[in-house]
């Protein structure tokens, strides 16, 4: 006897497997690294910090969080115009 389904069925897998987590998280480290040595060497020689770095930083980790996010929320399939890297649109559709 088959069972029919209405929705098809989304393979699962760990947000520790996604690209575009590790991508995200990558880039916010390439992104923060430089300001963060410039702070501080900032504080090293005059004792504060940057307003202007910290909102660098709360900038950078708030666009890296709605990537992630928008990773982790994701429902359906995305599919990238033919003859760009990722999956195509399946004929059928």
């Amino acid at each position: 006897m088959q069972t029919s389904h209405s929705a098809a069925v989304v393979p699962t897998k760990s947000i520790f497997h996604s690209k575009t987590f590790w991508g995200a998280v990558l880039t916010a480290i390439a992104s923060l690294a430089p300001v963060v040595a410039k702070n501080i060497e900032n504080y090293q020689n005059t004792g504060r910090i940057d307003p202007n770095s910290v909102s660098q930083i709360v900038v950078v980790l708030a666009t890296t969080g709605l990537t992630i996010l928008g990773r982790i929320e994701v429902k359906e399939a995305v599919y990238t115009p033919d003859g760009l890297p990722g999956a195509d649109k399946p004929k059928a559709e």
